[in-house]
């Protein structure tokens, strides 16, 4: 398959991207295709009953009005559908990528003890020194709480060294980011669906 997928100047997804990400992008492409069409067939119509001679000016108005009523309905419901398609998608990545700090109760006290720790700390230099130590002793809930927090606050030293010795997490991470983005971007989706 080849897809190139372009959401305005927000995101773009090609089919080299990850599965995930090409998966969301097929799926909304379809979305999007089946709404243009739905589109010109609107257009048709509404034409179809502007050029009809046998309808009252009234008549092509309240006709009008119910296939705009229609599309609207149409609309909506194209938008939520796309927005529920990125939304599962993220949360299955999330879970997915719990899955490498564990479901234990025990592992989950430590990823949210470390957690806490990430979160206290508040500068890029800190957080590239802290990676480093953390993974040097192997310390993975630690680097990937700490990782978690480096994207959030755009650490690129702490965030590059967590990827270079995890990239299908960094992969992950970055997958989320990237659907989050397209979440995100109402007006385009609001463009797309007109």
């Amino acid at each position: 398959m080849n897809i190139t997928f372009r959401d305005g100047e927000g995101v773009t997804i090609r089919d080299t991207d990850s599965e995930h990400l090409v998966e969301v992008a097929t799926r909304i492409k379809e979305l999007r295709d089946s709404s243009k069409a739905s589109a010109k067939e609107h257009s048709r119509a509404v034409q179809s009953i502007n050029n009809d001679p046998g309808l009252s000016d009234q008549g092509k108005k309240e006709r009008i009005a119910s296939l705009e009523s229609d599309r609207a309905a149409q609309r909506k419901t194209a938008i939520a559908n796309e927005k529920e398609i990125i939304k599962n998608k993220i949360s299955e990545i999330e879970r997915r990528l719990d899955g490498y700090v564990g479901y234990s109760s025990d592992n989950i006290m430590a990823f949210r003890d470390a957690y806490d720790k990430a979160e206290s700390i508040t500068s890029p230099e800190k957080a590239a020194t802290v990676m480093a130590r953390a993974l040097r002793t192997n310390d993975t809930t630690l680097a990937h709480a700490l990782f978690r927090r480096a994207v959030e606050e755009r650490w690129d030293d702490a965030r590059n060294a967590f990827a270079n010795e995890n990239p299908t997490v960094a992969q992950l991470v970055g997958d989320i980011q990237k659907l989050n983005a397209l979440h995100e971007n109402s007006f385009n989706r609001a463009v797309a669906y007109m």
